[in-house]
Formats: C-alpha cells, sequence, structure tokens
C-alpha cells in the first residue's frame, strides 16, 4: 500500500505538471503518455517472440507504431500544421501496411489490425488532449482527470462497503451498479462545485461529470475485456503497486472524445 501511494502520487504529480507548465511540457507529456501506451499495448496483445529474430522484428514493429503515435500527437497538438500533419499521418499508415510484406514470421493480418487498434485506441484519445487544452482551457483537462480519479476512488469505496448488485461480472466481477452510482453522484457533485466556484452553468458542469462517470466506467471495462481477452492481470508492470500506464490511463481513453462530444452538444442547445 505504501509503494502504490508512492508511486500514484508520483504519476498525478507528473499529470499535474505537465498540464500547468505551459505548451511544451505538456506536449512531451502528451509524446510520454502516447508512445507508452502504444508500445504497452502491442506488447499486451500480441504473442512472445520465440526467437530473437522475431524480437527484433517485434521491436520494429513497435517502434514504428509509437513514431505514428508521436506523429498524431504532433499533428493534433500544433493545429496549424494539422492538414500537412494528417497527410503525412496517412503516409506512414500506408508505409506500416506495406512493411508487412516483408515479414513472414508474424500473423500479418492481426499484426496490421493490432497496430491500427493501437492508434485508435490510444494514440488517437491522447491526441485529442490537445484540443481541449487549447481550445477550452487546461483546467478542464486537468477536471477530466481529477473527475476520473474522484469516480475511480468514491466506486471503489462505495462498491466495497454497500456493493451486492454486479455491474458486469462477465468481464469485471469486483464492479457493483452500487459502486458506480456512488462514483457518479460524487463526480456529479464535484464537477458541480468546479462550476459553482468558477462561474460556470452548474448543471452544465454536474453533466459533464455523470458524462466522465459513464465512459470512464466504459473505457475501465473495455480494458479489463482487453487484459481478459489476452490473458494477463495488468497491462504491464510500469508503475509499481499499480501495472502498466493503460490501467491508469484506460478511463480517460474514453473520457477525453466523450468530453469534446458534451461541450459540443451543450453550445448547440
Amino acid at each position: 500500500m505504501v509503494k502504490r501511494s508512492i508511486f500514484g502520487a508520483i504519476y498525478v504529480a507528473i499529470i499535474i505538471a505537465g498540464i500547468l507548465n505551459g505548451n511544451f511540457i505538456f506536449l512531451l507529456l502528451l509524446l510520454l503518455l502516447s508512445t507508452l501506451g502504444v508500445n504497452e499495448f502491442l506488447m499486451m496483445v500480441n504473442p512472445e517472440p520465440e526467437n530473437q529474430s522475431e524480437a527484433s522484428i517485434s521491436l520494429l514493429l513497435r517502434s514504428l507504431d509509437c513514431i505514428g503515435a508521436a506523429l498524431l500527437v504532433v499533428t493534433v497538438w500544433t493545429g496549424y500544421l494539422f492538414i500537412p500533419g494528417i497527410v503525412t499521418y496517412i503516409l506512414y499508415l500506408l508505409i506500416r501496411m506495406c512493411v508487412q510484406l516483408w515479414i513472414t514470421s508474424h500473423n500479418p493480418l492481426y499484426s496490421i489490425a493490432m497496430s491500427m487498434m493501437s492508434q485508435l485506441y490510444v494514440a488517437l484519445p491522447i491526441a485529442l488532449m490537445s484540443i481541449i487544452f487549447h481550445q477550452f482551457n487546461p483546467g478542464i483537462l486537468l477536471l477530466a482527470f481529477v473527475l476520473v480519479w474522484v469516480n475511480d476512488t468514491f466506486a471503489y469505496l462505495t462498491g466495497c462497503s454497500i456493493g451486492r448488485h454486479k455491474l458486469w461480472e462477465r468481464i469485471s466481477p469486483k464492479k457493483t451498479w452500487e459502486g458506480f452510482w456512488g462514483g457518479a453522484i460524487m463526480t456529479a457533485i464535484v464537477a458541480g462545485l468546479y462550476g459553482y466556484f468558477q462561474q460556470m452553468p452548474i448543471l452544465a458542469m454536474a453533466g459533464l461529470g455523470i458524462t466522465v462517470s459513464v465512459f470512464g466506467t466504459l473505457g475501465d471495462l473495455v480494458e479489463s475485456m482487453i487484459k481478459r481477452t489476452v490473458g494477463v492481470k495488468d497491462s504491464g508492470q510500469l508503475i509499481p503497486g499499480h501495472g502498466g500506464i493503460l490501467d491508469r490511463i484506460d478511463s480517460i481513453l474514453f473520457v477525453i472524445p466523450s468530453i469534446i462530444i458534451y461541450f459540443l452538444f451543450i453550445s448547440l442547445i
């Protein structure tokens, strides 16, 4: 528990520092999360290399996908280079598929599918953080992380205390409906309080809290489904006491797109 608390605090400090210390530090944070996340996802879902040759090939393919993730992050972060960046990113996708022509030791279709999924599931949501950072403000992005942490904490506490009815037993046996609602209510309250002190519409911000709770829970369940499918307990061992980086950001990967859609929706009504 002590180790978990220490490394959890370090993780939180890195996230806060990355968001609040300006554009360049924020870009470094996104590059760190995206490349570590893509690499970890591919190591988790792909079979263990049987020999040195396969290990070298796996490293090459993961490196290409990490480069692709970094390229996508920079493209969205710069904004004004969006069109040239997207063209370059599409070129990367084509190169990645063509590289598979020379590799015979891996299932080509599975390898390409997991490569593309790493970009869609991990790299894209992380890149979209730039939209919240630049188009709204860094405070909203930091709030998204805080709300995810609040939701996880109170869902766990409520579930442990009064949880009886399973939320999705086939995927995550420990999650309960009581835990979900405990996390959702507290997340809505915290988001509403943020809106009150920042002179923002309280009901709209409370709705944001509910949105974060719903999609954060779905993100957690999807990662649990992936880990259960490939037969692993944790996505990695990067953060002692916590598992891998994907175990820490699984919820935020679904929360970021949902926040963007939510703000677009409320701006239209």
